[in-house]
């Protein structure tokens, strides 16, 4: 794992969030920061909303909780709307591209794992203002493979089963098998988290990670950015935006190549998986947010990229309980499952700390 040798910071309550770093920070090692994590280009956009109905699953907002105190003596009341200024105009910093380290927010501190080429910067994506950034003017992606491919247009009558972009094994040193970087764990825990506090830090609270990796059972061409930070006094809950995109799709739907993102919350409200699909899955392959499915290889969204053909979600907002005052860990990743091609990617933007804890995690379209 690379570790940055530096602080990162979130702002104070839920909202539009943005970050930034010294231009001069830099790698363990001596290498800049920016280096190998810049703007791959792109356009910007908006964002919808939906997603196929899928009862009361992890993915559903809301629910009936009434929250979790947000300081000692009562409710998140006392929460104040963060003054953040998005910092990431032109910027080429993977993480002022999510919405960390702006002057005046709360410090994080943050590394990555994986190989550089698969981490980048955008102002948008395709052709259309769907991909518009959540927060400021730009966001953060990360792949399974490298992200220069992704504006590299789908030729007509390209073949899904092998795609002439998207499709690359970034090498083997970046692949993980069967166990995935701690703290995340594939199996599910023995009952529910919500209840039962003696489970947290035995396994995937959510138990929807389990079913869907061991189709696959190994993890290929891992990428990872992780955070550490204080949860400040004022909170409850933190939230990020995403959105996933898989050159598996069509030809690889529904089969043991189901690539994943996991988004990994060691906290002591949650451990385990808090971004799901509508039939309560980890987003992959298989995820019931694929909105943009482009058998016909004409959907404008996709046109001029290398998911033409193939498919992605729309922006997706999680949000997640966290602790007053804690120690958390958060782990974003993505990955090929049982091969090494044929890739996908996440993009990240907008996080932020909010007064809407509630008993587990929620997923839901922006919009």
């Amino acid at each position: 794992m690379l570790i940055l040798g530096l602080s990162v910071s979130l702002g104070a309550c839920a909202g539009d969030r943005e970050d930034a770093m010294d231009d001069g920070a830099a790698l363990d090692g001596g290498i800049p920061l920016t280096t190998g994590i810049g703007d791959d280009g792109g356009s910007g956009g908006s964002a919808d909303d939906a997603g196929d109905d899928g009862g009361e699953k992890f993915d559903v907002a809301g629910g009936g909780s009434d929250g979790i105190p947000c300081a000692e003596g009562g409710a998140c009341d006392t929460c104040v709307e963060s003054e953040h200024t998005p910092c990431d105009d032109g910027t080429t910093d993977l993480f002022n591209a999510m919405g960390l380290n702006c002057p005046g927010d709360s410090e994080v501190t943050v590394s990555v794992d994986g190989t550089l080429a698969a981490m980048g910067v955008r102002t948008g994506f395709g052709n259309t203002n769907e991909w518009a950034p959540r927060e400021g003017s730009s966001f953060a992606v990360l792949g399974s493979g490298f992200v220069s491919d992704l504006d590299m247009p789908t030729p007509q009558l390209d073949s899904d089963i092998g795609p002439l972009h998207c499709n690359d094994d970034l090498g083997a040193e970046w692949d993980k098998g069967a166990m995935l970087p701690a703290p995340i764990r594939t199996t599910d825990v023995a009952g529910d988290c919500a209840t039962d506090g003696s489970l947290l830090g035995t396994g995937d609270c959510s138990s929807t990670i389990q079913a869907q990796f061991d189709q696959g059972g190994a993890a290929n061409d891992y990428t990872e950015v992780r955070i550490q930070a204080t949860v400040p006094a004022s909170n409850n809950s933190l939230s990020y935006d995403f959105a996933f995109f898989s050159t598996e799709y069509p030809f690889y739907f529904g089969d043991v190549f189901n690539d994943m993102y996991i988004g990994w919350l060691e906290s002591e409200s949650w451990t385990g998986n808090i971004s799901f699909d509508t039939q309560g899955n980890p987003i992959s392959l298989n995820a019931g947010f694929l909105d943009f499915r482009d058998d016909g290889g004409s959907l404008p969204e996709l046109a001029g990229t290398c998911m033409r053909q193939h498919a992605g979600t729309k922006w997706l907002s999680s949000t997640a309980p966290v602790t007053p005052g804690e120690d958390i860990t958060l782990v974003l990743a993505v990955f090929d499952l049982s091969d090494s091609i044929l890739d996908s990617y996440v993009f990240l933007d907008n996080f932020g700390w909010g007064c809407d804890g509630t008993d587990t995690p929620t997923t839901k379209p922006v919009g």
